[in-house]
Formats: C-alpha cells, sequence, structure tokens
C-alpha cells in the first residue's frame, strides 16, 4: 500500500529536514450512498489526504477535485478505488487565458520550495508507477522516469531491438544534450510542482461555475516546462496558442534556443 500524507503536511516539510508519521486520516466524510451501492459487497472506504491530488488541491485554490477517500475492494484484493468531488464538467477546451495562469501560478508559487527532483511517494501516469525517487539533477530524474516507461513497454511486448536502439539514444544522446545545459555553465533551474498529465481530458470546465478544473494528477517537483509536453501532440487540440501564453507568462528556461526541442523531448 502506498504511503499517503495530507496536503498541509506535504506543504510544510522537507523529507530531508526532518521525520513526519505517517497515518490515515479519521476524518468523517460524507459519501453518496448509491456511490457506495455501487461497490462490490463489503468494500471499506477510508479517508485520504492523496499525496499527489492534495498537493495540487492545496496549490491551486480548489480548481482539483477535493479527494475524500481510497480504500481496497474485500471483494478483490489488489482492486483499490479513489474518491473525490463530484464536478460537472464540460467537454470543451479550456479557455486559454484562464488555464495557463492556473497552470503558471502552480508552478511560479512552488518553484524552490523543494531543492530536489522527485516525489516522497510514486505517483502513477495512468496504471503506470512514475519512479519519483528523489535526485539532485534534473536530468537523471527524467531520465529515470524515461527508463520506467521502456520497462512498462519491454513487459508489454516483450523486447525490441529497433526500441533498444531508440532507448540507448535517447538515454545517452537526447537527454544529456537538452536537458543537462538547463543546469550548467552558470545556469540553474528551480523544481516546481508538476501535474504531468495535462490533457484536455484532465482540463475542463465547471459547467456549473465555469471555472477550469483540472485533475488527474501525477505530480512530482520537476522542471516546470516539462508540463507542457502534452500540449504538443495535434491530438490534444491545444499547441502554439497555449505554449505561446505560457511562454509570455513565465519565460523561457536557458538556453532559449532549445526550447522547442526541449518541448519535444517532453512529449515522449
Amino acid at each position: 500500500m502506498s504511503t499517503t500524507i495530507s496536503a498541509e503536511e506535504f506543504t510544510n516539510y522537507t523529507s530531508r529536514q526532518k521525520e513526519l508519521n505517517f497515518e490515515r486520516s479519521k476524518k468523517e466524510f460524507k459519501i453518496d450512498q448509491e456511490v457506495l451501492r455501487a461497490m462490490p459487497d463489503g468494500t471499506r472506504v477510508e479517508s485520504v489526504e492523496a499525496s499527489g491530488a492534495s498537493a495540487w488541491v492545496h496549490s491551486n485554490l480548489r480548481l482539483h477535485p477535493y479527494p475524500l477517500g481510497w480504500g481496497e475492494y474485500t471483494s478483490e484484493p489488489g482492486m483499490w478505488f479513489y474518491l473525490c468531488d463530484y464536478h460537472d464538467l464540460v467537454d470543451e477546451l479550456p479557455e486559454i487565458d484562464s488555464f495557463v495562469s492556473i497552470v503558471a501560478k502552480v508552478h511560479r508559487e512552488s518553484m524552490g520550495q523543494e531543492d530536489q527532483y522527485g516525489f516522497d511517494v510514486p505517483t502513477h501516469l495512468a496504471n503506470i508507477p512514475n519512479d519519483n525517487s528523489w535526485q539532485s539533477s534534473w536530468e537523471t530524474f527524467f531520465a529515470n522516469l524515461m527508463v520506467r516507461m521502456f520497462q512498462v513497454e519491454e513487459k508489454a511486448h516483450d523486447r525490441d531491438e529497433e526500441l533498444e536502439e531508440l532507448k540507448e539514444s535517447m538515454l545517452s544522446k537526447v537527454i544529456p544534450r537538452l536537458l543537462r545545459p538547463l543546469e550548467t555553465d552558470g545556469r540553474s533551474i528551480k523544481p516546481c510542482l508538476i501535474h504531468s498529465d495535462l490533457l484536455p481530458g484532465n482540463c475542463m470546465p465547471d459547467a456549473n461555475t465555469e471555472k477550469t478544473i483540472i485533475f488527474d494528477s501525477c505530480a512530482y517537483w520537476g522542471h516546470n516546462e516539462s508540463d507542457l509536453g502534452s500540449w504538443r501532440a495535434p491530438r490534444y487540440r491545444l499547441g502554439k496558442p497555449y505554449l505561446k501564453e505560457y511562454q509570455r507568462v513565465m519565460g523561457i528556461s536557458e538556453p532559449r534556443r532549445d526550447w522547442d526541442d526541449r518541448n519535444a523531448l517532453y512529449a515522449v
């Protein structure tokens, strides 16, 4: 079982500075009985301050559904569920200015709160657990993320020699060429809170408030520009207008000439 911590605990400690006792919250909360009836008999629901989600809840002024509970199906050991506030969402692209301002606000206000890259627990991109082990180098942390992705691919589809060649080139050439300059020759970046899955399907307007709701985060502390990789894919319909607005608000990491290539790497 993954360790969980509250949003308040998350924002008020550094794991390298002091010890924390990790305990499940006993706080009571209300869950619609229709939701409970839809679950297998004997399901136990426990209150939660889910680590990655709570980090974003705390950072973006309740524009992330509030985490309520999680637990394991007693009838299906190893099968888990997660519950959060319900929002009636509109399936359309978020408005550029408001969406980018939310993302930029989280990046800007969290930047430098951690001095390493990673997260205290494994967070998941869909069903893939990130390698969130803390690293002092962004290049090393991102390389570890990619290694995990290649491992998952090989497990699912067996070893492929062409993919192995691509993996070696990415790890030995592409990542060092594009990420090492961010932290060498007098340049530096600061870790900030990353959502890591900012697809249109995870960022929608609320039907009642019209505010953009951002959810389904796979949080870690990383380079702010890495959150923009998914915006590059044509199928997500975000693209240059959103990227240009983010650049206008947040600027571009040095070396600026590598921006587009870095974005392509983050889009992998």
